[in-house]
């Protein structure tokens, strides 16, 4: 988030660099920033003459620096944006005189245009296109945000609508939805919706309005695995499939929760600490917190014969000799039967 704030800063001071290169997996943050530097630079009205958006996957390097030369009408300066440009891959490809006419561009870039590239991708660090816009201007690199930052932007966005978040419901969302800002982003406005002002939002409250995904699917069907509940974990492999999950994904998924909760149970045994068992395994804490409740619900050796079970379903299933669900269902119920 550091980065984030950092360019926040940035433009509250009116620094703002002639070239952007945003680039990294956060769409929320990068978009963002974007529509900042658009509420920095252009007054009401302005957007229609001095504002252009351009996809970076199918205009030309010549389209770009043009487009970057046009003298605003009614702003102080135009904010030129590139979607998705290919400028800075590894392996660029040919294009219309390409780099080097976009070198020459940052040579002297135009001071009445504030110019954006961004992509979702890395970049290649090392090449020379790269070096020139941190030369001239500014390389941000919009990367995921850690658990802990983004249970603190979940309380502020709850903050912002007098709501307060729960610190156990803030870790129940990113178990369901994981980091994808603009999913938690969403999912928060039903939650707030839902609470209403002033009042407090729970985990139960996450539970009950948002839908987990597949993997959190799956750890409900283990666990009502576990507590021998039959028409609950059924009623799980129900929703994957009604979801639009495969049969093989559905008996690859479940197999691979259990070879987890084995795994955990044997280093725990072996007096492996909680953050040595999330390195080896290279686990999400909110995963590991989860499997490592599940662990006392099943003995080392019963885990073993169900994941042997479940690989001879997923051939059964792979040749015909078996229909998935009866096959799933018959899995359940001979575990759920087992002392």
């Amino acid at each position: 988030m550091k980065y984030f704030l950092d360019f926040l800063a940035e433009l509250k001071k009116g620094e703002i660099a002639p070239v952007f290169l945003f680039y990294g997996p956060e769409d929320y943050l990068r978009h963002q920033a974007v529509r900042r530097l658009r509420e920095a630079l252009l007054p009401p009205g302005a957007e229609e003459f001095d504002y252009q958006v351009l996809d970076g996957t199918t205009v030309g390097v010549r389209d770009i620096v043009s487009a970057a030369g046009y003298k605003p009408l009614m702003a102080g300066r135009r904010l030129v944006v590139v979607r998705n440009t290919v400028l800075f891959r590894a392996s660029p490809g040919k294009g219309d005189g390409g780099e080097e006419h976009f070198l020459a561009y940052l040579s002297s870039p135009s001071s009445s245009t504030c110019l954006v590239l961004e992509t979702p991708q890395d970049v290649d660090r090392r090449r020379k296109i790269y070096k020139e816009v941190t030369r001239v201007g500014r390389a941000i690199q919009f990367a995921r945000l850690k658990p802990a930052d983004l249970v603190k932007w979940l309380a502020k966005l709850a903050g912002e609508e007098g709501c307060t978040l729960r610190r156990e419901a803030a870790e129940e969302l990113l178990a369901r939805c994981g980091r994808d800002m603009y999913t938690l982003y969403n999912e928060m406005q039903k939650l707030v919706c839902f609470a209403g002002a002033g009042r407090s939002i729970g985990p139960e409250a996450v539970r009950e309005l948002v839908t987990g995904r597949a993997e959190e699917s799956i750890f409900e069907v283990v666990d009502a695995i576990g507590e021998k509940n039959c028409p609950l974990a059924l009623a799980g492999i129900r929703r994957l499939l009604l979801s639009g999950h495969q049969p093989q994904q559905i008996i690859g998924m479940t197999a691979r929760q259990l070879r987890l909760i084995w795994q955990v149970k044997q280093l725990a045994g072996a007096g492996y600490s909680r953050e040595q068992i999330i390195s080896v395994l290279q686990l999400h804490p909110f995963v590991y917190r989860k499997i490592h409740a599940q662990r006392n619900n099943f003995r080392a050796e019963q885990l073993v014969k169900a994941i042997n079970e479940l690989n001879e379903l997923d051939y059964k299933f792979k040749t015909g000799r078996v229909a998935f669900y009866p096959g799933m269902e018959t899995f359940i119920l001979r575990v759920c039967a087992e002392k």
